[in-house]
């Protein structure tokens, strides 16, 4: 495995930083996925999905989102979703194209990366292969109170980057002990998020469902039974405009499907190679 890191300033001068992994044995991966990952997480959380696609000879990049992991800006916080989004298409201009000129290339979306992942496709599909959403929905989770959800949105206007505590405990993420363990003791995952994320997150998730029509590259959805991050994942299944489209519904396994028990997530990442592998 080769690895290799580094940053870019963003539109604003915002500097984000990157991870990438080639595999040792290929002169040229045969693909790379572009990894978007999710809320008040970072990009080294995903050895998982590396372990299992760099031997399959797909090289694995992916950014810090800015206010998450290394890269710079306030934790949990922007003013606007499209910053998220217009980061990644950056990073996929300047970075990935750059190295990885003529290849296919794959988006791999978690969680909040999930939307900023639909939205990306939704407003520029070029050169993407296909798309794979993690943990995602149409909606925002069953478990955030409508109350939570009104006042998110009155302050956001009036309070937009106070910081106030994530309503999700770090359980949710995945059946297993040691995943959730490390979660918590990492120290660039956080556990607050400002009222303008949360409701940013909460308008986006719906505006990319509602576009989703103008997806029309292969997606594949991969959730687990339990997840409660997002709610009306099977209606953005069907609302997705591609002919080519596969749903992956995971009995019993949690929002991080990549990261739970051993047993299913061999399933899971089996399932993810094989989808790739099949779109090339």
């Amino acid at each position: 495995m080769k690895t290799q890191s580094g940053n870019f300033k963003s539109q604003d001068g915002t500097s984000i930083y990157w991870q990438g992994w080639t595999p040792d044995d290929a002169s040229r991966p045969k693909a790379v996925v572009q990894v978007i990952h999710g809320y008040a997480e970072h990009i080294g959380r995903y050895g998982n999905v590396v372990g299992e696609l760099l031997p399959a000879g797909y090289a694995v990049f992916g950014t810090d989102h800015r206010g998450h992991g290394k890269s710079e800006g306030k934790r949990g916080h922007v003013m606007s979703f499209q910053e998220f989004i217009d980061d990644e298409m950056q990073f996929r201009r300047e970075v990935i194209r750059t190295k990885f000129s003529g290849l296919p290339c794959f988006v791999l979306g978690h969680s909040m990366g999930s939307l900023i992942a639909m939205n990306l496709v939704e407003q520029n599909a070029n050169e993407i292969q296909g798309l794979v959403l993690s943990g995602t929905g149409s909606r925002p989770g069953t478990d955030i109170p409508k109350i939570l959800l009104t006042a998110t949105k009155i302050l956001s206007g009036l309070l937009p980057s106070i910081h106030v505590k994530s309503p999700l405990p770090p359980e949710f993420i995945s059946r297993d002990p040691e995943v959730v363990r490390a979660y918590v003791e990492d120290p660039l995952v956080y556990n607050v998020i400002t009222p303008r994320l949360a409701h940013e997150m909460n308008r986006y998730v719906v505006i990319g469902a509602e576009n989703a029509g103008k997806i029309q590259i292969p997606v594949l959805i991969q959730l687990g039974s339990k997840d409660t991050a997002f709610s009306g994942q099977k209606e953005l299944f069907e609302m997705v405009g591609a002919k080519d489209k596969t749903f992956k519904r995971y009995e019993g396994l949690k929002h991080e499907v990549y990261n739970e028990l051993a047993h299913d997530r061999t399933r899971v990442l089996q399932d993810l190679r094989s989808w790739l592998d099949a779109h090339m």
